[in-house]
């Protein structure tokens, strides 16, 4: 395992959860401040006269992936979580499982500032990644 790699516990969990909670709300350029020591990939799609934006950022130590997306006022209002191993998203769960009220009826764990939502990539049958949005 490189150094800079950590075996994620509760409090890493805990950690990336207030990361997300501190993205949600926030715009592009504030973004881009606040996660200007991390790796970062910013993004323009378009499609019929739309640009969207979106930015990675990337938490090496604890090889996850975030991608924030953005509602037309310029505020990040959904997050996607990606993980190096399904093995991280797996342990994630059960924090979450652990942590937080799940609403079964809509199919999301129930956060005050958001809700969290288990996706799966329609590409890889078998890989899964978490949403957070408001």
């Amino acid at each position: 395992m490189d150094n800079n790699q950590i075996v994620l516990n509760k409090e890493n969990y805990s950690y990336l959860l207030q990361q997300i909670s501190t993205l949600m709300k926030l715009t592009l350029s504030e973004i881009r401040y606040i996660y200007e020591a991390y790796p970062q990939c910013i993004m323009d799609y378009h499609e019929n006269n739309v640009t969207e934006k979106s930015i990675e950022i990337r938490f090496d130590k604890e090889e996850v992936t975030v991608t924030c997306t953005f509602n037309p006022e310029g505020n990040c209002n959904i997050i996607y979580l990606f993980a190096d191993k399904r093995e991280t998203i797996e342990r994630f769960i059960d924090h979450l499982k652990d942590s937080f009220d799940y609403d079964f009826i809509k199919s999301r764990w129930v956060k005050r500032e958001y809700y969290i939502k288990i996706k799966e990539l329609t590409y890889l049958p078998y890989d899964i990644y978490l949403m957070f949005y408001s």
